[in-house]
C-alpha cells in the first residue's frame, strides 16, 4: 500500500516538475522576443539554440528527407526572424515555430515532387533515384523504412497529423493550434489516418 501511495505522488510530482518547466520556458521565451524587440540580436540566437533541434527534428518527420532538413531549419527561422516584431504571444514560441516548420515543409514538399517530376520526364532513372533516396540510410532496418515510407506517403493532411500526435507527442490543443483545425476535425483526420496506416502495415501485423 506504502508503495502504491509513494509511485502515485511520484508520477503525480513529476507531470507538475514537468508543466512547470514548461511554463517557466515560455515566460522564458516572451522576454526573449521582447528583448529581440527591443533590438537585442543575442535574444535571436538563444531562441535559435533553444527550438532549432525540435524544428530539425519535426522538419524531419515531416519530409521524410533528412538531407533537406538543414536548408527547411534554416528558412524557419529567417521566416521567423523576419516575422518575431508580429509575434503576439497568443500562443507558446514553440508553436509559433512548429506552425511555420508546418507550412515550409508543405512548400518543400511541392518544390521537391515538381522536380522530380522535371526530371522524370528528362531521365527515367533521375525519378527512381530521388524517391529511393530517403530510403538508403544505412542501419535503418527494413520495418522502419516501410512504415516511414507509409507515414511519407499519406496525404498531407494526414501525414501531418501523424507526425504531430504520434511522433511530436503534442497534444491535441497544441496540434488544433498548428494545422487552424478545430478539435473534431483533428480526430477525424486521426481516425482516418490510423485506418490507412492499418490497411497499408497490415502485412507488419500479422501472425
Amino acid at each position: 500500500m506504502l508503495q502504491d501511495l509513494t509511485e502515485f505522488f511520484c508520477n503525480v510530482l513529476g507531470r507538475a516538475g514537468s508543466n512547470m518547466l514548461v511554463m517557466a520556458e515560455i515566460v522564458d521565451d516572451r522576454l526573449l522576443v521582447e528583448r529581440f524587440n527591443r533590438g537585442d540580436e543575442a535574444a535571436f540566437e538563444t531562441i535559435i539554440r533553444r527550438h532549432s533541434a525540435d524544428v530539425a527534428v519535426l522538419a524531419n518527420r515531416l519530409l521524410g528527407w533528412p538531407g533537406d532538413v538543414e536548408d527547411v531549419t534554416q528558412e524557419v527561422f529567417l521566416a521567423a526572424l523576419l516575422g518575431l516584431k508580429k509575434f503576439r504571444g497568443e500562443c507558446s514560441l514553440r508553436t509559433w515555430l512548429f506552425t511555420i516548420t508546418l507550412n515550409k515543409c508543405r512548400t518543400w514538399r511541392y518544390r521537391r515532387i515538381l522536380r522530380i517530376r522535371f526530371f522524370s520526364t528528362a531521365s527515367g532513372k533521375a525519378a527512381f533515384t530521388f524517391a529511393r533516396s530517403a530510403d538508403e540510410k544505412a542501419g535503418d532496418s527494413d520495418t522502419f523504412r516501410r512504415i516511414r515510407q507509409v507515414v511519407k506517403d499519406l496525404p498531407g493532411k494526414y501525414r501531418h497529423v501523424v507526425v504531430l500526435k504520434y511522433l511530436q507527442e503534442l497534444p491535441t490543443d497544441q496540434i488544433s493550434r498548428i494545422l487552424g483545425i478545430s478539435r473534431n476535425t483533428l480526430q477525424v483526420r486521426l481516425s482516418r489516418a490510423r485506418g490507412m496506416l492499418k490497411q497499408d502495415l497490415a502485412e507488419l501485423t500479422e501472425d
